[in-house]
């Protein structure tokens, strides 16, 4: 009866941290206004190439993808949204300001919203981005989803709204959400994830990778001797390590209401081997694995 009792009374907090969350920092970053747009544009620019690609874009998508190119194309797609009662002509001149686009040394920085937003006025403006190969992306302050393609170089992606996917980057990735579900595939030089009400996967080929969530489970893929590294932590979340069958590894594995499980014979002789706490040494131990988790459980698992 008592176990019971607990257990509606976590049910319970969580709940009341959820609605709490919802009404005090999720609804002030959704568009007040829904519907057909009030003022829509279609927006092209051809702009130089750049080592680094910079663009700062508070409520949209964005779609980058790298092609054998000379410089940078982009599409916007611009929807503006007036409140009841306001006159229309402002959304028009606020729109007529959108987008702003400098070239600084080898950093070309595209600003969405160059100066301050009307309060009548809401904007969502999608991107389509085209980039020579090997071109640096740093997408910030989104308020939608992101996606960048293979072939690009270095990623860094802050977002609040945002579900964020990362295909063979050319470099190390960053990848921020406060709601959102984070995919990055096959990172060559590590990877640094992070959001609160989200689920992240995580497919590496080098480097380390360090992946957290409040709200949701990870799923890290570490088949390549390269990755020399992995530090995996959820609140409220299972983790899910696969490795290849002949790897190696120094594992600590602690959950506070779940299961530690491994596929692989664990040296536990001068660590721990308990039902939610495992360290130990798998092979030589030439990989540093740190997983930890409230509540879920924990899985070290061979690849196929």
């Amino acid at each position: 009866m008592r176990r019971l009792l607990r257990s509606v009374a976590t049910a319970g907090a969580i709940a009341f941290a959820v609605l709490c969350f919802t009404i005090g920092i999720l609804a002030g970053n959704l568009p007040r206004v829904a519907g057909r747009a009030d003022v829509r544009e279609r927006r092209e620019l051809d702009l130089p190439a750049a080592a680094l690609l910079r663009l700062n874009n508070p409520d949209g998508s964005v779609h980058v993808r790298a092609r054998e190119m000379d410089g940078i194309h982009l599409q916007a797609s611009i929807n503006a949204y007036v409140s009841p009662g306001e006159d229309r002509r402002i959304a028009q001149d606020y729109v007529a300001s959108l987008i702003c686009a400098t070239l600084d040394g080898s950093t070309l920085d595209v600003v969405t919203e160059p100066g301050e937003r009307p309060d009548a006025v809401d904007v969502r403006v999608d991107y389509t981005i085209l980039a020579p190969l090997g071109t640096d992306v740093a997408i910030e302050g989104c308020n939608g989803n992101v996606w960048v393609s293979k072939g690009c170089g270095r990623v860094s992606v802050a977002g609040r709204n945002t579900d964020i996917e990362v295909v063979e980057p050319g470099g190390p990735v960053v990848a921020e959400s406060t709601n959102g579900r984070i995919r990055v595939m096959d990172a060559p030089e590590g990877a640094t994830i992070r959001t609160v009400n989200g689920n992240v996967y995580a497919h590496m080929l080098g480097g380390p990778l360090e992946a957290t969530t409040t709200n949701g489970a990870i799923v890290a893929h570490v088949l390549d001797p390269e990755v020399r590294a992995c530090d995996l932590s959820s609140r409220n979340g299972g983790i899910t390590l696969v490795m290849r069958e002949d790897w190696s590894a120094q594992v600590e594995a602690v959950t506070e209401r779940g299961v530690v499980k491994s596929d692989f014979p664990v040296d536990s002789a001068s660590g721990v081997r308990r039902r939610r706490h495992l360290r130990g040494t798998i092979g030589k131990g030439d990989t540093m694995l740190r997983m930890h988790t409230l509540n879920g459980n924990i899985w070290i698992a061979r690849s196929d």
